[in-house]
């Protein structure tokens, strides 16, 4: 499995099949490409972070810290920088961490959250002055402690604290090698935050193993041209990623394949359009990796924009994941793109990591999930248990193939949740995802999540089918989610309900100002989709979607605010 006698998810980063050049950059600030390693200055900087962080027991620097973090025998974490106190409370009960690595902006709360821990706590203090002193240090071959390193810290009977730069003042050691593949299978190596539909969110751990699994499934050498012709390159992946690193999508493109395979990465912090946009042309990136929204933005700003299209020219790949997206948004994506350049789908959850996906080239369903990835089995299961295969979906039409809930079953599956001692996975190994899917020519299509499905007079309705059927139909419609709502007749119906957000500059007065107005919206779903799938909850306009980092509707939150709407509107009506 791995290129070396070790089974160990740090060993198999640095193993790779592809001999670095020292002069090379792979991990890069995109907003400021001085700030830059090559896989040597990486490697010395890992050893060094593993030292510190056996010495206190247990950005493109993110990489760097998480494998020394894996390489001291540790287990990494992430979490949202814009989680509220309430969730960070959560996060440190359930992971139970020895250290915190921060940012100045969230010290103060992870103080407080640390101080009203009953156990000790680490907190070491990332700024920006210490990745510019890291950077330095790996990049000059430093073979001594950093002498200008700062070691002040703040010790209290609850807590100590210091800066990132103490953790390169202990030396040298190498990572800590697994030697058997049955020891890789039971080591955690990170945990990832599941979103989940309901409560807080759940710590799925992935072992050294299950990640390594992982990767080689998915891995494949695509060969993009250029406008010269094949790109003669070494490695002619040049990615650029502007995800959350803290989330399992963000974290698997980000930390091995610049150093297995000597493909540049080029880092942005966030996803901005206008960043973005240039560091495709300043760097000529040719693969990238997206959320719908974003890709929705990049659509939207290059169809007028003529050199928009022309800085983007380079772009070959847009691999997008997170949420459902319908293939007209693609398309349109597309569109702004090079002729030989392919924006498609691919799936995969925190739990199991990708398990479809549409590579470049493969054009034969748009809007299709992809094909399924070696060494993961599928099946689709209805709500009694039994397999969907040969099953008509719930309509009757013999056109449409049957979806079920999905199950999966491979290396690439959890361990378990942190905390919970209840099985993931049934007796024959297969883990239920929750997402109703169907199959048509080995191709994989969504239809939605099951916790999400509207019941409708006895039918499923998914909102994900009618949010693409607006985004295609209507070019007035910047964003929209749809929800189910109880219709008020006290007998637990529901109705479907969209919130949607008009294209900037189209007005609030609908018609009167050539904004789309509600009886346009609900028409197009009615000439488009059965008569039960109609929005007799009616059309609320909204100034934006509420969405998760990776670009989700925040269903669970867009409900809290339809409550509210209901509740003010009936004090109104009564006064």
């Amino acid at each position: 499995m791995t290129d070396s006698d070790s089974y160990d998810l740090v060993s198999f980063a640095f193993n790779g099949p592809f001999k670095h050049s020292e002069r090379s950059p792979i991990f890069i600030d995109a907003k400021n490409p001085s700030r830059a390693l090559s896989a040597g200055p990486f490697k010395r900087l890992v050893c060094a972070l593993i030292a510190g962080f056996k010495a206190h027991h247990v950005q493109i620097l993110h990489s760097a810290v998480y494998l020394a973090i894996v390489g001291a025998g540790g287990v990494y974490m992430g979490c949202s920088p814009t989680s509220s106190r309430h969730e960070l409370e959560h996060f440190v009960k359930l992971s139970d961490p020895r250290i915190i690595l921060t940012a100045e902006s969230t010290l103060s709360m992870v103080r407080d959250v640390c101080e009203s821990s009953s156990l000790p706590r680490q907190i070491c203090l990332v700024t920006e002055t210490a990745i510019e002193e890291l950077i330095t240090f790996a990049n000059e071959d430093i073979d001594h402690a950093l002498p200008w390193a700062n070691k002040e810290s703040i010790s209290t009977e609850s807590m100590s604290e210091y800066h990132l730069t103490a953790l390169a003042t202990h030396g040298s050691t190498p990572w800590l090698r697994i030697p058997t593949v049955e020891l890789a299978r039971s080591t955690p190596a990170a945990m990832f935050t599941t979103s989940g539909t309901s409560g807080l969110p759940k710590a799925a751990i992935r072992t050294h193993h299950t990640i390594i699994s992982h990767h080689l499934t998915v891995h494949y050498t695509p060969r993009y041209m250029s406008d010269e012709g094949l790109d003669a390159n070494a490695s002619s992946v040049r990615r650029l990623l502007a995800l959350p690193a803290y989330h399992s999508f963000g974290d698997f493109w980000n930390n091995l394949f610049p150093l297995r395979y000597g493909e540049p990465l080029y880092i942005l912090p966030r996803f901005d359009l206008a960043e973005f946009i240039a560091a495709v042309e300043q760097f000529h990136i040719n693969e990238t990796y997206l959320v719908p929204v974003a890709v929705q933005m990049i659509a939207q700003a290059g169809k007028s924009n003529r050199r928009i299209r022309e800085s983007l020219a380079s772009l070959r790949y847009i691999g997008v994941s997170g949420a459902p997206v319908d293939a007209a948004s693609l398309q349109r994506c597309e569109e702004v793109l090079h002729p030989d350049a392919c924006v498609s789908q691919l799936w995969g959850m925190t739990e199991v990591g990708v398990v479809f996906q549409n590579r470049y080239g493969d054009r034969a369903y748009p809007g299709s999930l992809g094909t399924l990835l070696e060494g993961y089995e599928v099946k689709l299961v209805d709500p009694t248990g039994d397999d969907v295969v040969g099953q008509r979906n719930e309509t009757g039409d013999a056109e449409q193939p049957a979806a079920g809930e999905l199950y999966i079953r491979g290396p690439g599956v959890l361990s378990g949740y942190k905390g919970r001692s209840d099985a993931v996975v049934n007796e024959e190994g297969w883990f239920p995802t929750g997402d109703m899917v169907y199959e048509k020519d080995g191709h994989w299509f969504i239809v939605g999540r099951t916790k999400e499905l509207i019941k409708v007079r006895g039918y499923s309705v998914a909102p994900a089918e009618i949010e693409a059927l607006l985004l295609e139909k209507e070019a007035r419609i910047a964003d929209v989610a749809v929800l189910g709502v109880k219709t008020g007749d006290g007998d637990g119906e529901e109705a479907p309900r969209a919130y949607v957000v008009r294209l900037k500059g189209e007005g609030s007065k609908g018609a009167m100002q050539g904004g789309v107005t509600e009886e346009q919206i609900c028409a197009i779903v009615q000439q488009h989709l059965a008569s039960y799938k109609a929005l007799e909850g009616g059309v609320v306009f909204v100034d934006s979607i509420p969405r998760t980092d990776i670009g989700k509707p925040a269903r669970s939150k867009l409900a809290r605010l339809d409550r509210q709407r209901e509740e003010l509107a009936a004090l109104l009506r009564a006064n």
